[in-house]
């Protein structure tokens, strides 16, 4: 077995679908995930064309349990409601969904998240400033305004990436 090592963030899902897909196609599968999904733990197969989606939900209900089982999918766990979901196919390329409500669901949720998280780190660092202030040290302002305009700009990073696909989708859709 190998252990492959592979960070990614929540908006870009299909480089690692695809980069999974092509894993497989060359002669590896995917067995399990670990580490909250960056490690991949690949096994040596005959090359097969599959077809691999990342997914994201709060609860599995026994109805979506039942849509991708009755439709041929393998569901692997990631974690903190992130499934990676694999199906064989020979002709045409098969898609977990049909439409993209579920995707633009998905990212508006991750988006709340990331907004309170931002939220969050936004009191956190104006507490530090404000206790910076109060108590001076020249050192301690530099690294922590250093500290927070990278915190600060990660997270508008993510907001916007977000947001951007949540745009994508709702224009094809």
């Amino acid at each position: 077995m190998i252990k492959v090592f592979k960070w990614w963030w929540a908006w870009e899902y299909e480089k690692i679908e695809d980069w999974l897909e092509k894993m497989e196609a060359g002669g590896l599968r995917l067995v399990e995930t670990s580490f909250r999904g960056v490690y991949f733990h690949l096994e040596k197969c005959t090359p097969t064309k599959a077809r691999y989606c990342i997914d994201f939900q709060t609860k599995l209900t026994p109805d979506y349990m039942s849509i991708i089982n009755d439709d041929g999918w393998k569901l692997y766990q990631i974690g903190m409601g992130w499934y990676i979901l694999r199906k064989e196919y020979q002709e045409e390329r098969p898609n977990l969904y049909t439409g993209f409500e579920g995707l633009i669901a998905r990212n508006k949720f991750l988006l709340k998240l990331m907004c309170i998280a931002t939220a969050i780190e936004l009191l956190c660092f104006s507490n530090i400033i404000w206790d910076i202030y109060k108590f001076p040290s020249n050192s301690l302002i530099a690294a922590t305004c250093i500290f927070g305009a990278f915190i600060i700009a990660f997270f508008t990073f993510s907001i916007t990436s977000l947001a951007m696909q949540i745009s994508k989708f709702s224009k094809r859709d």
